[in-house]
């Protein structure tokens, strides 16, 4: 009976920097396409022709084809029960979302007080982002110390994402939960849609 034997290691990398890597038997795919054995010329290569006639198989992850605990495609699925309320463009790039109601929430959410909710943000979000004197003077203070003043000071900017935050979170209570919905906060999707979740 044989000793077990390490795999043999490889020398990999430039002059300035190199490193070992151990190789472990694997199936290997015969490039060249011949069906002549590898030479076993090192030990290398020798470790190599031995798994040399095997080609590996690619593993697929799918779905039971008919199941009660899981649906046929769950990508569709997730995305069957959630609604984006787009950005508005029309006024050029400053971020402001769609006042149009989505087809899935009408009829179990108010127009009127979708529009409010949406629009709150929008106001919002101008304010954060505007040219006013407080963000130069807040940006100009922040450059000046290195944004360590950022440590101390809690930007304009910072302060009004929280804000909307906490709007999300008091509009969830008393418009969407009600209505077997759910708003994500927009800044887990970096402002660029509104998405609404179906409970």
């Amino acid at each position: 009976m044989q000793p077990p034997t390490t795999p043999p290691a490889v020398a990999t990398g430039s002059a300035r920097s190199s490193s070992v890597v151990a190789l472990t038997p694997r199936r290997v795919l015969n490039l060249d396409n011949s069906k002549q054995p590898l030479s076993r010329g090192t030990p290398l290569e020798a470790a190599l022709a031995a798994t040399a006639d095997d080609v590996c198989a690619r593993k697929t992850y799918a779905l039971p084809a008919s199941s009660d605990s899981a649906p046929q495609n769950a990508l569709q699925h997730s995305l069957a029960h959630r609604i984006r309320v787009e950005r508005d463009y029309s006024t050029g790039d400053a971020r402001q979302f769609s006042l149009k109601l989505p087809d899935a929430l009408a009829g179990r959410i108010d127009d009127q007080r979708f529009m409010q909710f949406v629009g709150h943000i929008n106001e919002l979000l101008a304010k954060a982002e505007g040219a006013t004197v407080r963000n130069v003077l807040e940006g100009c203070l922040a450059f000046a110390t290195l944004y360590l003043s950022t440590l101390v000071i809690k930007p304009h900017f910072k302060k009004t994402v929280d804000d909307i935050s906490r709007y999300v979170y008091r509009e969830n209570n008393a418009l969407f939960r009600p209505a077997g919905f759910l708003v994500i906060d927009p800044k887990q999707t970096a402002y660029m849609f509104i998405e609404i979740i179906s409970l």
